[in-house]
């Protein structure tokens, strides 16, 4: 059994902002992280404060990597595969991905911590056309506040489901208005009030399920083909088709509370959820989806975890701690 004061689990933007302000208060840290998260697939994020040429998720990650580790955090590469409460204290197990594929039951950490920070993240739903991977965050873009600026008077192609594409159309007119709405689910019809702003903006609009994508380089696609032959001339291609997965299962299993769209709810001061000892940041909770808020509520539930585990006393690294009455 290995005891931690704090163990986060995701080292996204907000958990490796936890665990840096944790390093700094000299709590014994251990993220655990199953790799290449949401950030980890960002080509470049504009609108970041002190990278004004822009910064790759991955090279964002790798940086507060080597930050927090500054700070005496270790890192864990599994995945976690239980997390359960036992009095004031939580029972984590962890594996690698080699074996939790191979339903192996080897190599198998256990892990006890007095409190834990839920960094677990979400997932985007991706248009089903092969290759898909390939324009991801380059051609095919998800986040309109990340992105939209980079759409000026560009050619875009929405796909959605019923009324979702109409309304990324309505965000997306603030920096360009070719737009085109492609409906790909036609059990989903959008609605009489969404067709007419369509038309009195000129935006045309599609039903038909995706077939592929045609585009010689990953930051152009230069048409959108649906499976009835219908081709689409376009620039980039913007998905309003939402989250495939929010990562609250570990904690709901606990008796964490979620919303009615499956995000965590937490306290909006110290980001702690219901359940004691329990914070939750970045994406699986409810805000807006950007990697600045995601570490400012990092760094905002470690101050809280600090003043929780301080009433206690303090940290083994301090020189006063054999002092602790």
């Amino acid at each position: 059994m290995q005891d931690y004061d704090v163990v986060i689990i995701g080292a996204g933007a907000g958990g490796l902002q936890a665990a840096i302000h944790l390093g700094r208060y000299r709590w014994k840290t251990l993220v655990i992280d199953k790799g290449k998260g949401r950030t980890f697939y960002t080509p470049t994020y504009h609108n970041l404060l002190g990278y004004p040429e822009g910064v790759s998720g991955a090279a964002l990650l790798h940086q507060g990597r080597q930050q927090a580790k500054q700070f005496g955090v270790d890192f864990m590469n599994k995945i976690v595969l239980s997390m359960e409460k036992q009095g004031d204290h939580f029972l984590i197990t962890a594996q690698r991905r080699k074996e939790v594929i191979e339903g192996s039951a080897e190599q198998i950490d256990h892990i006890r911590a007095r409190r834990v920070v839920l960094a677990t993240g979400i997932m985007d739903e991706h248009p089903d056309v092969p290759n898909i991977y390939h324009y991801a965050g380059f051609s095919v873009l998800y986040c309109p506040d990340c992105d939209g600026y980079e759409l000026i008077d560009k050619k875009v192609v929405i796909v959605g489901r019923g009324n979702g594409g109409p309304s990324l159309a309505k965000t997306l007119l603030a920096w360009t208005s070719d737009l085109t709405v492609v409906n790909i689910d036609k059990e989903k019809p959008i609605r009489e009030d969404w067709l007419a702003f369509m038309e009195s903006y000129g935006i045309p609009n599609y039903t038909g399920e995706l077939d592929h994508f045609v585009g010689e380089q990953r930051e152009t696609i230069e048409q959108v083909v649906l499976k009835d032959g219908t081709t689409i001339a376009c620039e980039k291609v913007f998905s309003a088709l939402g989250m495939h997965s929010k990562h609250t299962k570990l904690a709901t299993d606990l008796g964490a509370q979620v919303n009615d769209s499956g995000y965590l709810i937490v306290d909006p001061r110290t980001k702690e959820t219901n359940v004691a000892g329990l914070w939750a940041v970045g994406d699986v909770v409810a805000h807006s989806q950007q990697v600045m808020i995601a570490m400012g509520e990092g760094a905002q539930a470690a101050i809280w975890v600090n003043k929780s585990l301080r009433k206690d006393g303090l940290p083994e690294a301090s020189p006063a701690y054999s002092k602790t009455p």
